[in-house]
């Protein structure tokens, strides 16, 4: 019973994904989200990308605990838009998409 515990934990902790949502202001052209999704798909542990240009907001889903502010925030600047709040929030990028794309 224990090992199977253990197994459980394992799985559970290597499964785990982080999501934050990228709130951008000055990204107002569909070239402009291709741009911060091409340099934000650099990272090694990107899992998925959902850019939302009507809301200047981008959805970064890592394979591990998130990405650090402070590189996410150097990338967006090198690309020359400014990030106005970072946050963690509990959905993944696909379902963010499915939601939007509804509308």
């Amino acid at each position: 019973m224990k090992k199977i515990l253990i197994l459980i934990t394992f799985l559970s902790v290597s499964a785990f994904a982080a999501t934050q949502k990228i709130e951008i202001n000055g990204m107002v052209c569909a070239f402009c989200a291709q741009g911060i999704e091409k340099s934000l798909s650099k990272i090694k542990t990107t899992k998925d990308i959902y850019v939302n240009l009507d809301e200047g907001f981008v959805i970064l889903e890592s394979t591990s605990e998130g990405v650090s502010e402070d590189k996410l925030k150097k990338i967006i600047m090198d690309s020359g838009y400014d990030v106005t709040q970072i946050s963690l929030i509990n959905e993944t990028a696909d379902v963010i998409r499915k939601r939007y794309e509804k509308q």
